[in-house]
Parts: C-alpha cells; structure tokens; sequence
C-alpha cells in the first residue's frame, strides 16, 4: 500500500509554523528596541530603526521567500509504502532517501499532533526501533501529514504484532530443547573416538 501526505494541509502547518516564527522575531525585536533605546543613550529610536529594523525585515523577507518552496518541494517528494515485511519513507529534493524499516526492528509508534495539526486535522506517527536510531529524537522514521491516521496506526501496530507472533513460532521451532541424553550420547561418542585415534 502506497501513501502520500495531505500536501495541502502539511503544507499549512509550516506556513502557520513560519508566521509563529516570525511573529517571535517582531516580538524579540520589539523588546530589543525597548531595551536598547532605553539603556544605550548613544542610540534613538531612529537610529534603531533605520538599522535593527532593517536586518529584521532582511532576515523575514528572505524567510517569506526561500523557506516556503523548500518546503513545497520536500513536501511533494514524500511517499510512504507499506509492504509485507516492512515500511519504506521515500524523501529527498536533490538527494533522494529511502529509509526501509523492517517490522521486526520496529518497537513502538508513537502518534504525534501539534496545536496546528489537530486543527488541520492531520497528525504525525513517529516510529522507533530498536537501537537502530541515528536521529536525536530517537525516532526511525516520521509519517507526516497524515489524514486516515487512526487506521494507519492500527494497521501498522497489527502487522508489527502479526510479524512478531510469526517470528516467535519460528524461533520456538528452531530452538526446540534437545534432550540431555541425545547430547551425552553424541558427547560420549566423541570421546571414543579421540581415544580410538590416540591408541
């Protein structure tokens, strides 16, 4: 089965995720007006404004313009695809990444949603595995923008389950204890045979 993020919707969470960004700039630079205005008797209000005002429009221009078709183009590159025996994250804008991630390695998942992801009505499903992370947040791999997540995380956790229950019949089968005296017997028989070679 075959997946892809709802384009729109994630989308929106990162244009709502940068105007929160913004929004905190204005504010940091409303409050370094305050303070070096107040504080620095060198420097007025117009001087303030003529250069803190300047590189905080440059830095929120520049984020306004670049910053949202980066984010398009990773957006659009995402697919998710389940398989029988594991789960593959395609990603990538000019280096492509797939990150396969067997069901036996999987240990939990964990569904994810932010203030603007429940109020898009999408969600994250992040998914650990055992010891095998190379991200800081401890997580394999991140489904994002899911719409039909509730199934997806129930269809997931019963693969996980059923993989699981297969793998442990398989493993009571191929570890099945032999008997003590099946092994002292072949133990003994080795043994004749060393004396026989040392005689």
């Amino acid at each position: 089965m075959e997946l892809r993020p709802d384009i729109q919707q994630l989308m929106w969470r990162e244009v709502y995720t940068l105007l929160t960004i913004s929004l905190v700039i204005i504010v940091c630079m409303l409050i370094l007006q305050v303070l070096v205005v107040t504080f620095d008797p060198d420097v007025d209000n117009a001087q303030f404004v003529k250069y803190g005002w300047s590189w905080a429009a440059g830095v929120l221009i520049a984020l306004w313009i670049f910053v949202p078709w980066i984010l398009y183009f990773w957006i659009i590159n995402l697919k998710y695809s389940i398989e029988d025996d594991r789960l593959v994250i395609q990603k990538g804008i000019i280096t492509k990444k797939n990150v396969s991630i067997p069901y036996m390695a999987i240990t939990d998942f964990t569904l994810s949603r932010s203030l603007y992801e429940r109020w898009l009505g999408i969600a994250t499903l992040l998914i650990q595995t055992a010891g095998q992370s190379v991200q800081a947040s401890g997580y394999e791999g991140k489904l994002e923008g899911l719409n039909d997540f509730d199934n997806l995380h129930a269809v997931l956790r019963a693969k996980v389950k059923a993989f699981r229950g297969v793998q442990d019949q398989q493993a009571a089968t191929i570890s099945s204890p032999v008997s003590d005296e099946h092994v002292l017997q072949e133990l003994l028989e080795e043994v004749k045979q060393i004396n026989r070679k040392l005689n």
